[in-house]
């Protein structure tokens, strides 16, 4: 009888650690691949501040908004952006939790309509809608608003009342609902701190 040897053959144990190796260098190789997209984009509240119009309290916010060149890409390309305003407001009290005013949210859609070559802004509150030239002009507009709050009656005299307000940039290429699937998909979200400053009413 005839016997052959292998002299490379390699361990069961040994060939399942190298499978292992490689895939967890591919899951680190596809990471980095997505992850710079996201850390470009940028929102900050730059300024904020409310101010009383027929009884009825504004607030005019500003924000500095980037997006990478490839997220505008894609917004070009048909991708739908969305930018919420979130505001807070809450009577500031010295010895026990702030108390609750206020809480709303102003929600913005931007896409680019082909047909026409416009950039469409729809404010998703109201339904009014906008369109722009450009992709920045459409931006620019988004970065300056001025939004109605709440009746001033309902601020009461004498008391100190704190405003917060943050962006918040919604632009990827997959729903919230396949994210965690998807872990490679395009993602230029981003959130911005919190603006806040008090008011004596």
């Amino acid at each position: 009888m005839l016997v052959m040897s292998n002299s490379s053959h390699v361990p069961r144990r040994e060939r399942q650690g190298g499978r292992v190796l490689r895939g967890a260098w591919l899951l680190c190789f596809l990471a980095t691949l997505a992850w710079p997209a996201h850390a470009d984009t940028t929102v900050e509240v730059t300024d904020a501040s409310v101010a009383i119009d027929e009884g009825v309290y504004e607030l005019d916010a500003r924000l500095s908004l980037h997006i990478p060149d490839a997220g505008r890409r894609a917004i070009d390309a048909g991708l739908t952006m969305r930018l919420n305003y979130e505001i807070e407001v809450a009577r500031v009290r010295r010895f026990v939790p702030d108390a609750e005013v206020a809480s709303l949210q102003q929600s913005y859609e931007l896409r680019y309509h082909a047909l026409s070559q416009r950039y469409l802004l729809r404010n998703l509150n109201t339904g009014e809608q906008q369109d722009h030239g450009t992709l920045q002009a459409a931006l620019d507009r988004l970065a300056e608003v001025r939004i109605p709050l709440l009746d001033s009656s309902l601020l009461e005299s004498g008391s100190t009342y704190e405003f917060r307000v943050r962006g918040s940039l919604i632009l990827r290429t997959a729903p919230d609902t396949l994210n965690w699937l998807l872990f490679w998909t395009d993602d230029w979200s981003a959130t911005s701190e919190w603006y806040a400053w008090t008011l004596r009413r």
